[in-house]
């Protein structure tokens, strides 16, 4: 296995060919590195500038008061020069951000980039690349800007999702864009033409990596390597990909291997927060707690065409149910329909929410509990009620969806979520329940391997 560490946590950085030109690539990549206020020593180089935004711009390499731990280069020219003076200068570790332009003999070049890190024990990423984003560690070599606040929001995690995208556009809107329910990233790498390192490489490192506990890959091409690098790693980490190719053979080869295909792009993410949040299913039978018989119906058609069942609990959870909960609930004590409610009040809503998911997920025969929420801005609805539950019952997965719940309400519900580790989605029950069914199965086919 390489050691990328110093690709995604630098002591020091050289960034070669910084433009004074601003909002221009090259340019960014130092603006990101101040505003982020990267902690190690951060050096530039260009020969026609004295300083780039403050930062003192050295003329040549011979002037360099230490030997960085990683170069990355910017400049659109003379690649093969620098990586031979940065190898003559003792530098190991080289990003080749620069894009390569049409007309480029890629083959040529590969063969001498080899040849020259070959010669200085130089380990190289690229060209081609947007960079990386590490939001644990507070590094980046993006490209393109990555804002302050998420870095801030993300940095010293313990456990989160790291990306892998064959897009640089992709991998660069995780440095701006969040979804609705924030869900921690540790790392985002773009390789470009990954002559040297390759998916199936940052595959690895994530597989010793301590803050990354879900893997996320966005493919547009399938190679034997990364089947190989997913094989290994899967058992370990799950890792979700989304493929845009046209090779159907790999894509099952890539799933067979343990890969967990998702519908679509966005399931990358939405889908990964059930993976980091929540824990091993046991089962199938689902607890379903709701406000009206049409959004528990919408969530059971899904569990149907998941083959995921509705758990019959037993007499005296049903009895407790029954008893202190009202409305037209299942006879069964399954699921919870507490339509119509006694009052439209958040301390009655949130007590019919607490007793009944006490006593589903204290029963052997619920394997996991599905919330659905559908309130009016005015029912203050407390979401902290789960705090003691989580506790109580760390080994079931709960999962929430917002069943066109009014924005300020649904903000409140989300925030608290997020703070207790529970997977929410809005007007997303499909994805929900889907997402339920794809964590038993990795499960499942971990203990069919063992």
């Amino acid at each position: 296995m390489k050691d990328l560490t110093p690709f995604f946590n630098p002591k020091s950085v050289l960034i070669i060919g910084v433009s004074r030109q601003a909002l221009s690539f090259s340019y960014t990549v130092l603006k990101n590195l101040l505003e982020i206020f990267y902690q190690g020593n951060l050096y530039i180089l260009n020969p026609n500038a004295n300083d780039i935004l403050g930062v003192n711009s050295y003329h040549s390499f011979d002037e360099l008061p230490e030997i960085p731990e990683l170069a990355v280069i910017v400049l659109g020219k003379g690649i093969l020069e620098i990586v031979e003076s940065l190898g003559k200068l003792g530098v190991k570790y080289i990003a080749i951000q620069t894009e390569l332009k049409p007309g480029t003999k890629i083959n040529d070049l590969t063969i001498h980039l080899h040849q020259v890190c070959k010669k200085y024990n130089i380990t190289y990423l690229g060209p081609s690349m947007l960079g990386i984003i590490n939001f644990n560690d507070n590094f980046t070599t993006s490209i393109i800007p990555v804002r302050q606040h998420i870095m801030r929001e993300n940095k010293n995690i313990k456990e989160g999702m790291s990306f892998i995208a064959q897009s640089g556009g992709l991998a660069g809107a995780l440095g701006w864009w969040t979804p609705s329910q924030r869900l921690p990233i540790s790392k985002v790498i773009h390789l470009g033409k990954g002559f040297h390192i390759n998916e199936a490489d940052v595959l690895e490192y994530f597989l010793n990596d301590d803050t990354t506990k879900v893997i996320s890959l966005f493919i547009r091409e399938i190679s034997e390597e990364l089947i190989g690098a997913v094989r290994k790693v899967s058992p370990t980490k799950p890792i979700l990909f989304y493929y845009v190719g046209k090779d159907e053979i790999k894509e099952r080869e890539l799933q067979k291997a343990g890969g967990i295909l998702v519908l679509n792009y966005i399931d990358l993410f939405e889908i990964a927060k059930i993976f980091l949040w929540c824990p091993e299913p046991k089962g199938i039978n689902l607890g379903i707690i709701g406000p009206s018989s049409g959004a528990i119906h919408l969530i059971v058609k899904e569990m149907r065409k998941q083959h995921l069942s509705l758990a019959k609990p037993s007499e005296i959870s049903r009895d407790i149910i029954l008893d202190k909960i009202g409305g037209s609930t299942c006879n069964f004590g399954n699921p919870v329909d507490y339509w119509p409610p006694e009052k439209f009040v958040g301390i009655k809503i949130c007590g019919i929410y607490k007793t009944s998911s006490e006593a589903l997920l204290k029963d052997d025969a619920v394997d996991g509990l599905i919330l659905a929420l559908e309130f009016f801005t005015e029912i203050e609805f407390d979401f902290n009620i789960y705090a003691s539950l989580v506790k109580k019952y760390p080994n079931k997965p709960i999962i929430t969806i917002l069943v066109q719940a009014e924005h300020e309400g649904a903000k409140r519900v989300i925030k608290s979520a997020t703070e207790l580790k529970i997977p929410a989605f809005e007007n997303e029950i499909e994805r929900a329940v889907r997402g339920y069914r794809l964590l038993y199965d990795y499960y499942a086919k971990i203990k069919k391997r063992k």
